[in-house]
């Protein structure tokens, strides 16, 4: 049996094999109870990725190690892995992030250009052609931390961190008080800088959108509305790719 774990800007998840859905937690404590809860008789492999420094990495190992008795296999970005090629000219600068969700996706489209949109803190569109050379990518502010930028989102926003999913289903471009306003500029310019990214990257190879693969994934995938593109959510998709890394190196 083995250990993903995934730790972005602002969650934590991970997931072992054999597990329905991926689990939450919102920092170390509860990644603990959650880690301890677990009846687990012997794990061959922990594999994570993690966006937050050594530190953070240091601090897992050190709770792995009491709960399971071993440390992380800590992945980076390289420059061909699992059929992905990587566009950038320093590859372990791309974020592994990034990286592991392209790898999961070139195993589900692997014969497709594929866009790979990952919504959290930051939103990232990254292109991979039909051979598996990523082309390059976008990043755009997330939601949140496009509300973050502006003078009294704590006033406008108390409850921003838990309820922006169900605030932004009601943003209006016709809003009639300031807090409805900033809602509705934040999630249209989430919206329609996703969508024109997407749209440009798919004419840099003179493919039409239905020709694409467009695999969404991170906290704010709902919030981007790209049904209208095919878009498939997959809520997991870093994991998953920690998955597919795995099994490719076997």
């Amino acid at each position: 049996m083995n250990l993903y774990l995934d730790i972005g800007n602002s969650r934590i998840k991970w997931k072992m094999d054999g597990m329905p859905s991926a689990r939450v937690a919102e920092d170390l404590g509860a990644l603990a109870e959650q880690w301890q809860a677990v009846s687990v008789q012997k794990l061959e492999t922990l594999s994570g990725c993690c966006v937050r420094g050594q530190k953070m990495m240091q601090d897992l190992d050190r709770l792995a190690l009491r709960v399971f008795g071993r440390a992380f296999a800590w992945r980076s970005s390289l420059a061909r892995a699992c059929g992905v090629s990587n566009a950038y000219p320093e590859p372990a600068r791309l974020g592994v992030d990034r990286w592991v969700a392209m790898l999961a996706a070139r195993a589900r489209c692997p014969d497709k250009p594929c866009i790979v949109v990952d919504a959290g803190t930051a939103i990232t569109v990254d292109l991979l052609d039909a051979r598996g050379q990523h082309l390059g990518g976008t990043i755009l502010p997330g939601a949140r931390t496009m509300l973050d930028t502006l003078d009294k989102a704590e006033q406008l926003f108390p409850d921003a961190g838990r309820d922006l999913h169900r605030l932004a289903l009601n943003a209006s471009p016709l809003a009639d008080n300031t807090q409805d306003a900033v809602l509705g500029g934040v999630v249209h310019a989430v919206q329609g800088g996703v969508h024109s990214v997407i749209l440009q990257q798919a004419a840099q190879i003179g493919a039409k959108i239905e020709s694409l693969s467009i695999i969404v994934t991170g906290g704010d995938a709902p919030m981007l509305k790209l049904d209208t593109l095919n878009a498939h959510v997959v809520p997991d998709l870093v994991l998953e790719g920690l998955k597919v890394w795995m099994e490719c190196e076997r």
